[in-house]
């Protein structure tokens, strides 16, 4: 191993699915079955805990290790609450559930939820043997009250039955996981390699102060030059790196067609030493201390005509998790120089992020489904819908590029699938942003690519459920991203927590009222 090829950069908790839980109890000491009530409270938090863990949340309960001078469970003065406040600072949750199980006074949770200022809900059970009904209502009524903070006011309430397995656990994991991804967004960086949208889109490029505000944590651009710097270092000193991917690529079968004019051994080679590049510089960002979460590269015509290579591996291997060197983090990556379709990329990520997601142009419509096709490379993985190097890359190859000077293209055709996908795209409408999103299962593709436009590029068919007219006319850009699964509520709750409109592609009337109110 190189000084520039570098160790896995694991000094940050890729994905913070870390939620603080709290459960508040009565104050007062003249009541009766105090020792039952604090039993029955007890017994909904460690249930709560075991069931978000089951769903691969990390449950920061620092209420289970609060030294009591007492033999309650619940808390119910601010000293308590000021301990365990500082323990969800140290651990720096992305949720915050206060569990309204019997009565509590609202300003206890009303005051944790001030000085934390992150997504809050509350939760309690529905039973005749408890007050959590009237306790969540009393609370969430002090929460309107004040509207102190975007996050008091606009506050979830979930009320789940004796069993926790009942349907609103359910919406509350799509609620947190919500909360999670924004959480992920708002703390790591974007990075972009050059600067403006491609090709004078302009509905690609943002006002990145205001995303700032409330959205994005950082935004880090910088001059392709600083891929081809270290491309060109690898070349020159690191060769074998390049000479191991591409043969990583044909022992996994691979197919690569060599023209010798626009997909050359040496074009390849530059090619895959851009990818390297990309890979290695995030690591190093990450060695660093700098989250980076998602990666732009924009590659007309600073890469693509001056350079004289298209650098399509890079979205194409950077967001999978392994190459010929090992495993490594998926970085969601977009081309173009896409804020908002980075943004939608990683907002995917963080509700799925076993799995980082698919990004292209939205190139054909059919009477049923609708082709994603990126300009020469899309995430490997969903050449197979498979981590499995062997399976994605035999069901890829590499043509040369319709466009640039050299290089070529990662194609693939992504097999049909029995469950739903789910995709989406933040789009700003006069300063009015809106998240379109549908879903749809990945169809087989029955049009014949061959000699036309793109055609050695990836192609993905998405199942249509609305009129291609109306879809057409409804979509707010033409890139997309996309996830495998049914993620449709987490994103219903996303606008909730931004304050901004879903719009669904895949139903005709909400396409249509969006239409109606422009």
């Amino acid at each position: 191993m190189t000084k520039n090829q570098s160790k896995k950069p694991y000094s940050f908790e890729r994905y913070n699915w870390k939620v603080g839980l709290v459960s508040f109890t009565d104050p007062r000491s003249e009541v009766q079955f105090v020792t039952e009530r604090e039993e029955y409270l007890k017994n909904c938090h460690d249930e709560l805990v075991q069931k978000l863990e089951e769903q691969g949340f990390r449950v920061v309960d620092p209420q289970s290790n609060l030294q009591r001078e007492d033999n309650l469970w619940g808390i119910n003065n601010v000293k308590q609450l000021e301990a365990i406040s500082l323990e969800f600072f140290k651990e720096n949750i992305s949720a915050l559930i206060c569990g309204c199980w019997s009565w509590t006074e609202p300003h206890l949770p009303l005051k944790m939820a001030r000085k934390l200022d992150v997504p809050t809900c509350l939760i309690t059970k529905n039973t005749s043997a408890w007050p959590g009904v009237t306790s969540i209502v009393s609370t969430g009524a002090s929460f309107w009250e004040s509207s102190s903070s975007f996050f008091i006011k606009n506050h979830a309430r979930f009320l789940l039955k004796k069993n926790a397995k009942s349907p609103q656990f359910g919406k509350l994991s799509a609620w947190l996981r919500a909360a999670c991804s924004l959480k992920q967004l708002q703390t790591g960086t974007l990075l972009f390699w050059g600067a403006g949208p491609a090709l004078n889109m302009e509905h690609l490029d943002e006002d990145i102060p205001f995303l700032k505000r409330f959205l994005i944590g950082d935004v880090e651009t910088i001059d392709q030059f600083e891929l081809i710097r270290t491309a060109e270092t690898i070349l020159s000193k690191d060769k074998q790196r390049v000479i191991a991917f591409q043969k990583w690529l044909i022992e996994n079968g691979c197919r690569i067609i060599f023209d010798e004019a626009i997909l050359t051994e040496e074009s390849l080679a530059r090619e895959i030493a851009l990818y390297l590049a990309s890979k290695d510089l995030v690591n190093k960002r990450y060695q660093n201390g700098i989250k980076v979460i998602g990666a732009s590269i924009k590659c007309q015509p600073e890469l693509s005509v001056q350079y004289g290579v298209t650098p399509c591996l890079t979205p194409s291997f950077l967001p999978y998790p392994t190459d010929h060197e090992g495993d490594k983090l998926m970085i969601p990556t977009v081309c173009e120089g896409d804020i908002k379709g980075l943004i939608s990329s990683v907002l995917l990520h963080g509700l799925n992020p076993k799995i980082s997601p698919l990004f292209g142009d939205v190139k054909m419509l059919e009477e049923n489904y609708f082709v994603i096709a990126n300009c020469g490379g899309g995430n490997a993985f969903y050449a197979s819908n498979s981590f499995n190097p062997k399976l994605t890359l035999s069901n890829s190859f590499i043509r040369p590029q319709c466009q640039g000077e050299t290089g070529g293209a990662f194609g693939f055709i992504t097999p049909e699938t029995e469950t739903e996908v789910t995709f989406t795209r933040l789009i700003r409408i006069d300063n009015n942003y809106f998240l379109q999103a549908g879903l749809g299962k990945i169809v087989k593709l029955d049009k014949k690519l061959e000699d036309v436009w793109g055609g050695n590029w990836p192609h993905t068919a998405v199942e249509l459920k609305i009129s291609k007219e109306l879809f057409i006319k409804t979509i707010g850009a033409n890139h997309v991203s996309l996830t495998l699964g049914n993620f449709i509520k987490e994103l219903e709750y996303f606008c909730d927590l931004l304050g901004v409109p879903l719009i669904r592609l895949d139903q005709t009337k909400s396409a249509q009222s969006f239409l109606d109110s422009l």
